[in-house]
């Protein structure tokens, strides 16, 4: 895989399995005539691998921060496909975050937000799952009829309603179906959207300038969505519960062009419940995962009565 994809034939000289990827194999490769690099072997859903490097190239050409892409292809050995990434020297977010004090970190926040605004620049013409092209292969309603449908699905129809206890199911799809509709007067465009923006997924690092975004990492899962799945994966505690973090980050996102209404909090809390209602709909989930649905669903409705 390196001969195919980098020049002079470097050898390899350790590899380190990097924590994180729960999806797919992630290794960082140090090699003895090249910089380091990361070989990401997809395996759970092998058919993303194509989606995530037309991704890549797209950040080389609009300038969001994702890692560069060196070379791809399937492995000889497993056929499974694969991307050789540059390394990026970083600390992930998450990790960062709890060394820093509360006024520290505002500045960094305010660099997530004007990267997030950065890869919302890239929009389409509709909400859906993008094919290898980058094009809307399968349309999706990601607005208010969309959510209360896609709960009722979960939390009525199929077996998430007993993960969630029926009292409290019962208490979210009316909520739905009062107060969703919010999610449909956001007036932009669909864009790019990560689909698990959060603090594993963003690398940071500090420079002459202070603490910013070094790169986004691990794409499989973007589509066509609107700026609220980001921004609710984003601010879900503990990072969404530091004072003044979700401030820095609405910010910084105008600040580098991007637009958000003044109900923006309660549109990132509604698109967030469609990750919690995904969560109680696999095969096997946590006792500990519930726990935290329960408690996230529970504080969206709050934000209503605050």
């Amino acid at each position: 895989m390196l001969v195919r994809s980098l020049p002079g034939r470097p050898a390899v000289l350790r590899v380190t399995e990097l924590s994180g990827g729960l999806a797919n194999t992630n290794l960082r490769l140090d090699l003895d005539s090249h910089p380091p690099v990361v070989l990401r072997l997809f395996q759970r859903d092998p058919a993303q691998a194509a989606k995530e490097r037309a991704i890549h190239a797209l950040a080389a050409e609009r300038g969001f921060p994702a890692p560069r892409l060196l070379g791809s292809g399937d492995d000889p050995a497993t056929e499974l496909p694969f991307a050789l990434l540059e390394w990026i020297d970083g600390q992930r977010l998450d990790e960062a975050a709890r060394g820093l004090d509360d006024t520290t970190l505002l500045p960094l926040a305010r660099s997530v937000g004007g990267a997030l605004a950065a890869i919302h620049a890239v929009t389409f013409d509709r909400t859906g799952f993008l094919d290898a092209s980058l094009d809307v292969a399968e349309p999706v309603d990601a607005g208010g009829t969309g959510l209360t449908g896609f709960l009722r699905h979960v939390l009525v129809d199929g077996s998430g309603g007993e993960r969630l206890g029926r009292d409290l199911a019962g208490r979210l799809v009316a909520f739905a179906e009062r107060e969703a509709g919010l999610l449909d007067r956001w007036p932009g465009p669909p864009c790019l959207t990560h689909s698990d923006f959060g603090g594993t997924n963003i690398l940071v690092r500090h420079g002459p300038e202070g603490w910013a975004v070094a790169a986004v990492l691990d794409w499989e899962f973007a589509f066509a969505g609107s700026p609220f799945f980001d921004l609710g994966n984003l601010l879900r505690p503990p990072l969404g519960s530091r004072p003044g973090f979700a401030g820095a980050v609405a910010a910084g996102y105008r600040a580098a062009g991007g637009e958000l209404p003044a109900e923006w909090r309660r549109m990132a809390a509604l698109a967030d419940l469609f990750s919690w209602a995904e969560f109680l709909t696999r095969p096997t989930v946590s006792d500990a995962v519930v726990a935290t649905a329960r408690q996230r669903i529970t504080d969206t409705m709050a934000l209503w009565n605050s």
